[in-house]
């Protein structure tokens, strides 16, 4: 497979894979956000390394360019969910913790 092919196709799995991700976001299935995520970042590893071997190639430039976008506005919708989320677990586990000082304190 020719190099700008191959790029193409990486940014249409992570395209793809932002998609998934939003959709987890939206139903709260965040143990699969998490294993995507991970799918991601192997797939954007692999874009990373390929780096090296120079820019992407003009005849890819233009839809890779597509796909950062429509990346980028999938990830722009999933942050408010995913920081309420993170929002939640964080007030859960303060709630443990004085939980935990109040039953060290008074407890048996």
């Amino acid at each position: 497979m020719e190099r700008a092919a191959w790029i193409v196709q990486h940014y249409q799995a992570v395209a793809q894979l932002a998609g998934k991700m939003l959709e987890a976001a939206q139903q709260e299935q965040w143990d699969e956000l998490v294993e995507l995520e991970q799918q991601r970042a192997g797939v954007l590893s692999e874009l990373m390394a390929d780096a090296a071997h120079g820019a992407i190639p003009d005849e890819a430039a233009d839809q890779v360019a597509r796909l950062i976008r429509a990346i980028l506005q999938k990830d722009a919708e999933s942050a408010p969910l995913v920081l309420a989320w993170q929002d939640e677990l964080k007030s859960l586990l303060g709630s443990m913790g004085v939980e935990r000082k109040i039953s060290q304190a008074y407890g048996p």
